[in-house]
């Protein structure tokens, strides 16, 4: 009986080493202390943001409040995300749109993988996504949007492939299609060019001396008057990285603003 049980427990225990391991979240991915959805909504944004968690094993999450936690909206999204245990895997990978209703200022932060995902980039396209929403009061569509975007860059990431602003920039893709109708231009006229040049008989004199009659020019005085001078400036180049440090000393990416 007691190799019975014991060759019950060993099966056991090695299904369980070979089932595939699930991220584990401490929170819930959407916490409304402003007030801004009815519980409907919130039922339904939960649902989607659990399954968003769930097929990338990253911390996708929400959070908004009346009154801010810190002195501004960014540690105010730091500070809850890293003290409240938010984030997947042991780096705690994930990203959190905070949004504080009494100064109307929202902050994307992320952490782990989270700010190679959404690099600078993919949060500007983000943003762009969410922000009219937030701007005309409309949260539910707001917070949608959040969501898909999201789950449209994680998808992206995973792939190998990170957001880039160029694959959506239409002023990239008009300078491609130039650049492709005037480099043959330029090639063509660069060889008529030469052609041209290859037929010419004058030949071309650099010095004045051969057409001056001698001794009629001569030059009493001569002197060297400094007409003007030209200083040029390079701006210094700044740090593109958009990486900070918060309160637990983590680092952190984001971006946020007002609306």
């Amino acid at each position: 009986m007691k190799k019975a049980f014991f060759l019950i427990f060993l099966t056991l225990l090695l299904l369980s080493l070979l089932l595939p391991v699930c991220a584990s979240f401490e929170n819930p991915p959407i916490v409304d202390n402003a007030g801004y959805l009815m519980k409907s909504e919130l039922r339904e944004l939960n649902k989607k943001l659990h399954k968003v968690r769930e097929k990338y094993d990253f911390e996708v999450a929400i959070y908004t409040e009346d009154d801010m936690t810190s002195d501004s909206a960014e540690e105010s999204a730091d500070d809850i995300y890293d003290y409240q245990g938010y984030g997947a895997g042991e780096n705690d990978d994930g990203i959190m749109l905070y949004i504080c209703s009494d100064t109307r200022e929202y902050h994307f932060t992320t952490h782990g993988k989270g700010i190679e995902y959404f690099n600078s980039n993919g949060l500007k396209y983000l943003e762009s996504k969410v922000l009219n929403h937030l701007s005309e009061n409309d949260y539910y569509e707001a917070f949608e949007t959040y969501i898909e975007t999201s789950e449209e860059l994680l998808k992206m990431a995973k792939s190998g492939k990170p957001y880039n602003e160029k694959q959506y920039d239409t002023k990239y893709l008009i300078g491609v299609i130039a650049l492709c109708l005037i480099t043959p231009l330029l090639i063509a006229f660069w060889l008529m060019n030469k052609k041209l040049k290859k037929m010419k008989t004058a030949v071309k004199n650099n010095y004045a001396k051969n057409y001056v009659k001698p001794g009629s020019m001569n030059i009493a005085v001569s002197r060297d008057l400094f007409l003007y001078s030209r200083i040029t400036k390079t701006e210094k180049p700044k740090s593109s990285s958009g990486t900070h440090t918060s309160s637990s000393g983590r680092t952190h990416g984001g971006r946020g603003g007002s609306f």
